[in-house]
């Protein structure tokens, strides 16, 4: 009986709790007659989010599960501690190295990549040594120093290795993020979206792989100087993989400040209570 009546009182002390949670007191609150207004309008991300920083640093503290790469402490001319350069092309690696740069976001150093591949469906990748990330928010501030007519440079994610990943990438000259597959070396391009970058040497391009409905695959969000790039053909990110930065064809780029935090939206932080 005693359990019974043990087991009703709990059932009933969590359905008030998460009605509680899930529909706090909106006492105070100013009403308001008319119903909320929806626009096709981009959504600026520091409107998702007003402090990124805060946000990641919230979600990260459980798990070490946030990483951020400024370059500052590495020595000039080498690759940084815990990277590794490849490509697409097996007779190419690119050429990554640490340089001083006054004017970065972050200073003193940049990541730079100074090697100009002529073939137009060339990527040169860095990839870091994080374990394979299966929801990663990525940031990275770029600087393109002269990229040809078909240059670009961006985000690589879900990668296997050099030559078996995502990416996605900024032509500043079309103003315009496009999303790649590549297996075995060949790439495919899954869609493209047309962006609006902000005056200025630098831009910040962002990538989340969100899981907000729960489905087999991830999707993208993509961001570029804080607003949201559309880009409907997208499709979903099949497996989890390494993080990097990347270029394509003649682009010759800039890298600072590129963080990551894997999104743990679909996994516990914790051990499951005992019952």
């Amino acid at each position: 009986m005693n359990d019974f009546v043990n087991s009703r009182f709990a059932l009933l002390f969590t359905c008030f709790f998460w009605a509680w949670v899930i529909f706090p007191s909106t006492a105070g609150a100013e009403s308001s007659s008319s119903p909320p207004q929806f626009t096709g309008e981009t959504i600026e991300s520091s409107d998702v989010f007003p402090d990124p920083e805060v946000h990641w640093r919230a979600h990260a503290q459980a798990e070490d599960l946030f990483k951020t790469w400024n370059f500052d402490q590495e020595p000039i001319g080498g690759l940084p501690t815990g990277f590794s350069a490849g490509s697409n092309q097996k007779e190419s690696t690119g050429k990554w190295s640490i340089e001083a740069d006054p004017q970065a976001p972050s200073t003193p150093h940049v990541m730079t990549q100074t090697h100009s591949c002529p073939q137009e469906d060339c990527f040169q990748v860095l990839l870091s040594d994080t374990g394979n990330l299966k929801l990663p928010d990525i940031v990275v501030s770029i600087h393109e120093v002269s990229s040809g007519e078909g240059g670009e440079a961006g985000i690589v994610l879900a990668a296997q290795d050099h030559q078996n990943f995502y990416a996605v990438t900024v032509n500043l000259n079309t103003n315009e993020l496009s999303t790649y597959r590549v297996q075995d070396g060949k790439s495919i391009l899954l869609g493209k979206g047309s962006a609006q970058p902000k005056p200025g040497a630098w831009h910040v391009l962002r990538v989340q792989v969100v899981n907000s409905g729960h489905v087999d695959f991830p999707r993208l969000e993509l961001y570029l100087d804080g607003w949201e790039v559309p880009m409907p053909e997208v499709y979903a990110i099949q497996g989890a993989g390494r993080i990097g930065v990347i270029t394509k064809s003649e682009m010759i780029a800039k890298f600072d400040g590129l963080r990551v935090i894997e999104m743990a939206a679909n996994r516990t932080l914790s051990k499951p209570a005992a019952y």
